[in-house]
């Protein structure tokens, strides 16, 4: 015995249809809230503050930050304010390749090996004497900050051997570069 139904009546492949759409939708909404969780990284100032004291640990953060604008102007402002000298962007200069630059806080010099090995030295001469130990050299170039773990600092002077496909000289060549230390 059959009753009528008061609905409306759906046959099979509809059905079938409408539960695929929607089992779907499901699938594709569940798979894009997952995505955002993933991407969307939530920068604190703790974590900026953590990459600026030691960057040797965090790179992946500073990697972090450097891709999105806001944290990275943030980061810009934090090292600046941190920054135990500084040297900002210079006048433009006459030659492709600068063997120094000098500014109020320290100079830096970049002299290439005498055994022509393919490394350089960059040595950094600070100007004044500070109750800290300066560690790092943060330089921004083509709005990227990087750094470079600085040598003991003897006489206010530090030595540090880098490689010719270090990214620093290109930025040490850049008259728009900026230099701090920390």
């Amino acid at each position: 015995m059959t009753q009528k139904s008061d609905g409306t009546t759906v046959g099979l492949d509809e059905a079938t249809a409408h539960f695929v759409t929607l089992d779907t939708y499901k699938n594709l909404q569940g798979g894009l809230g997952a995505a955002a969780s993933e991407t969307a990284t939530v920068i604190t100032f703790k974590d900026l503050w953590q990459a600026a004291e030691h960057p040797d640990n965090n790179s992946s953060l500073i990697a972090s930050i450097q891709a999105d604008k806001t944290q990275a102007a943030r980061f810009a402002a934090l090292l600046r304010s941190m920054a135990e000298f500084s040297q900002p962007a210079q006048a433009a200069a006459a030659t492709s390749n600068i063997e120094k630059r000098v500014g109020a806080d320290f100079d830096l010099e970049l002299k290439s090996s005498s055994r022509q090995d393919g490394a350089y030295f960059l040595i950094i001469r600070m100007h004044k004497q500070t109750e800290i130990t300066p560690q790092h050299l943060y330089y921004c170039h083509n709005n990227n900050y990087n750094f470079i773990t600085l040598s003991a600092v003897h006489n206010g002077v530090s030595q540090v051997m880098i490689s010719e496909a270090n990214p620093v000289i290109d930025a040490f060549n850049d008259p728009t570069a900026e230099f701090f230390i920390k």
